[in-house]
């Protein structure tokens, strides 16, 4: 198997989400940081627009959003699998819920001026992020949500991660991590990171440990490398066979150019050639003069693909 090498920045809810599970399986990983803000110039060529951080690189194939790296990484490594089947349709809908609707409570909570500590090196800093992230959120069909929601569901998420967790279990379904740990641990993590709720899960013991076992996964860091080097690796890389060549897509067959994206935030789409489109995931094949030819995968679930 190829390199794992994981485009973020530390400070990252989903990369963290990322960070937990390659550790947890025992991975080696090789670490690029990318800037916070755009323009990204050895993180664009790879991924064709696409800004959500984190992504994944194999060689020359790179996995967009969490959801997809898990299912990549579900059979790699060590340890039990992030779908375990008895309870699969709990935890992925836990972990989608958690990804696209208590990220907006986290984001909101996180950003309350109290609770900014050390996110941002300098108020010039905020600034600039502030307009960058008002340039990503152009398109979005999502809401952000004002303090007096995001409170409140939050506080009752805690509530009834304590409940679920009060009988002793290690993980929240049982004995063994699924999906939904790696979900839940990226939003709290994010939201206790600094600032005055840096303390908050003091009252929620069984929370508490929970995540101070999650959070020992996320400690290890990945081996560094810099974006030039993994464009190099990706120039020096085929991308892996993608199977049967198939799409569900009426006006898309097999061979059309597309862009592919999310569809509720971080709308900005990559433009290649369409490999795949099914119910797990969509693929298009794409090149660049710093990349060769690579193949960019997305998970189907929240994002498209559109003839151009």
């Amino acid at each position: 198997m190829a390199e794992l090498i994981l485009h973020h920045y530390p400070e990252s809810l989903f990369s963290e989400k990322a960070r937990a599970m390659l550790n947890a399986r025992g991975l080696p990983w090789r670490s690029v940081i990318i800037p916070m803000i755009m323009p990204r110039p050895d993180t664009i060529p790879l991924t064709g627009g696409y800004r959500r951080t984190p992504v994944l690189q194999v060689g020359a194939d790179v996995y967009c959003d969490t959801a997809l790296i898990a299912a990549y990484l579900d059979d790699k490594g060590t340890g039990p699998t992030f779908f375990p089947a008895g309870s699969r349709l709990a935890a992925q809908t836990l972990a989608r819920w958690i990804d696209t609707e208590l990220f907006w409570a986290a984001v909101t909570l996180r950003f309350q001026p109290q609770n900014m500590g050390t996110f941002f090196i300098s108020s010039e800093a905020a600034t600039a992020f502030a307009a960058d992230r008002a340039n990503f959120s152009q398109g979005s069909t999502v809401r952000r949500l004002p303090l007096e929601e995001a409170a409140p569901r939050y506080d009752t998420f805690l509530a009834e991660m304590e409940a679920q967790l009060s009988d002793g279990r290690t993980y929240l379904f049982g004995p063994a991590w699924t999906i939904a740990d790696f979900s839940a641990y990226h939003v709290i993590w994010f939201i206790h990171a600094g600032g005055v709720m840096a303390e908050a899960l003091a009252p929620h013991a069984a929370v508490r440990a929970w995540y101070e076992r999650m959070k020992a996964f996320g400690a290890t860091p990945g081996v560094d490398m810099s974006g030039a080097e993994a464009l190099d690796v990706a120039k020096a890389t085929t991308p892996a066979p993608v199977g049967v060549q198939t799409s569900d897509l009426p006006d898309a067959p097999v061979g059309t150019v597309v862009d592919a994206g999310p569809t509720d935030y971080g709308v900005m789409p990559s433009r290649g050639r369409l490999l795949r489109a099914d119910s797990a995931q969509i693929t298009i094949a794409r090149e660049h003069e710093r990349t060769g030819a690579v193949n960019v995968h997305f998970p189907r679930h929240g994002f498209t693909a559109t003839k151009v």
